[in-house]
């Protein structure tokens, strides 16, 4: 069926499932319950309502504006997404109403859907070595063929004859009597009504929209003591340190590769699950990175180029999410005078890579999600990528502000704390010294020690991967959503999304809520007869 710009098209007629949110989540939500028979709704504000996503954030330099960490419109967020695809660990269901292997039967069908390959996360590092005591070489970060889910899914999508899309459907309000939701408020004075509801509208938008519903019946959803809103999280990332490989060749084991699928693939540093829980610390990947473009002091031609081409207003944007482009460009004095004459001394490797990254990145029907250029110092930033510990006080909330539709902004204050720091200092350390004791590298702080901790929470900042705000529990006291991903108190009404995840772990949401989206549709498969008609 065609996309309809009317929402008035599905009045009167109710669905079996109304989906709320056309991002990864609710575009795999939509599909799994249509291919298993039921009739859909799929309800997306569309791009003219972006300004409706902008909040009042308390602390700016803690958390992206939304702009870049929101995208509305046909495929969500996953406009502005990157395209990385990694799985939680076992020991980050630690805080879950289940455990690892209630998710990995999902996975599968989650790599297929975004298009990375299978669901492999492991690549064995191609030799034994002694003294790596539970660090681990053989993990596998995935990259998506292309980030965009419209482009992959938007044909099925609009064809199904079970799905009827709505790219003009901003839901003001989730409508409760009793027991269970009757329907949805649309802008317009619309109302959308089905048997079931899922919210996939990402994790500040589904806490907003839940937030303002019940502002006539503040007990819904736990009340305002309650847990909706609370524990946002995110993910702590940077580097403090540099990492000196110590025998040729086993950098370029950290370069993007493809595997047998033909996908991007990238191996990462990680101490496995007995060894965080024997050190007290919280889940961290780490990986070589680039030094900062923006320094000219790389010297390297294609270093200066890739900068100079990210500081370009029209091609910078094209060649990467704009929130990584921001943070590669910097905030400093651009001096291009430097980096000019980085690429004049460098002139003939620095066009070779150029003409061979654009055609990976655009010509090639598997999408070249970045690059690292290895230098003969073997020398390179230690990137960490580490859990947020959950905190009551890191908050979505209403603001006093309104958007264009009279319905209240979000107000974010996202919140990291010392025990964050602690946790990646002491990692750090951990991995520090396995990577000696094995001879394979050195890791060399920045700063002295004292000084570490604060240059941890002084690069602390998120907004993209918004995790927490709904929680799933199986107590209503702790949790928004139950085991199944349906709200404490409410018959009918289920979320997906990050929105739902009790712990951020080391990886990114994107993978984990996808399958859980598609865990839900089969759960609403055998629930929906059960439901009031």
């Amino acid at each position: 069926m065609s996309i309809s710009d009317e929402a008035d098209a599905l009045n009167g007629r109710p669905a079996d499932v109304a989906v709320v949110g056309a991002g990864p989540c609710g575009l795999m939500a939509a599909l799994g319950l249509a291919d298993a028979g039921m009739e859909v709704a799929l309800l997306e504000s569309g791009e003219a309502a972006q300004g409706s996503s902008d909040a009042e954030i308390a602390d700016p330099a803690r958390h992206a504006p939304m702009r870049l960490a929101v995208k509305r419109g046909l495929g969500g967020t996953s406009r502005l997404w990157g395209g990385r695809a990694v799985a939680f660990d076992a020991a980050d269901f630690a805080r879950w109403p289940f455990g690892a292997d209630e998710v990995a039967p999902w996975y599968p069908a989650a790599c297929d859907f975004l298009d990375c390959g299978p669901a492999v996360f492991t690549e064995a590092w191609p030799e034994a070595l002694p003294g790596l005591d539970g660090l681990a070489l053989d993990r596998l970060e995935r990259w998506c063929a292309h980030p965009d889910m419209w482009r992959r899914h938007g044909a099925r999508v609009t064809a199904h004859p079970r799905i009827r899309v709505c790219n003009d459907a901003t839901v003001l309000k989730v409508i409760v009597d009793g027991g269970a939701v009757s329907g949805l408020e649309l802008a317009g004075g619309r109302t959308v009504r089905a048997r079931a509801y899922v919210l996939a509208a990402g994790g500040v938008e589904t806490a907003r929209l839940m937030l303002a519903s019940r502002t006539e019946r503040p007990a819904l959803f736990g009340g305002p003591e309650g847990p909706l809103g609370r524990f946002y999280m995110g993910h702590l990332f940077g580097s403090i340190a540099d990492i000196r490989f110590l025998r040729a060749g086993d950098d370029a084991r950290f370069d993007f590769h493809k595997d047998a699928s033909g996908r991007y693939v990238r191996r990462r540093f990680m101490l496995d699950d007995d060894t965080q829980a024997r050190l007290g610390v919280m889940n961290m990947a780490a990986w070589p990175e680039l030094p900062e473009l923006y320094d000219p002091a790389h010297r390297s031609g294609i270093l200066s180029l890739a900068y100079l081409a990210l500081r370009m207003p029209v091609l910078g944007p094209r060649l990467m999410a704009e929130a990584i482009r921001q943070r590669k460009i910097g905030d400093g004095p651009a001096r291009i005078g430097a980096h000019l004459w980085n690429i004049l001394r460098g002139a003939p490797e620095a066009a070779l890579f150029a003409s061979r990254f654009m055609a990976a990145r655009y010509a090639a029907k598997v999408r070249m999600p970045g690059f690292f250029v290895r230098n003969a110092a073997r020398r390179y930033a230690f990137h960490f990528h580490a859990e947020q510990a959950p905190d009551a006080a890191s908050t979505v909330t209403l603001s006093t502000a309104r958007d264009a539709l009279g319905m209240p902004r979000a107000k974010i204050d996202l919140r990291f704390g010392a025990g964050d720091a602690e946790s990646i200092l002491k990692t750090h350390d951990a991995m520090a010294a396995r990577l000696k004791a094995a001879a394979l590298a050195e890791i060399e702080h920045r700063l002295p020690e004292a000084e570490r901790a604060a240059a941890i929470l002084a690069q602390a900042s998120d907004g993209f991967h918004q995790a927490g705000t709904a929680r799933m529990a199986d107590d209503p006291r702790a949790g928004v959503v139950d085991r199944d991903a349906r709200v404490h108190g409410v018959a009918n009404l289920f979320l997906a999304g990050s929105a739902i995840l009790p712990s951020s772990g080391q990886a990114n949401p994107t993978l984990l809520a996808v399958a859980l989206a598609g865990r839900l549709a089969a759960h609403l498969k055998q629930a929906l007869p059960a439901l009031p008609a």
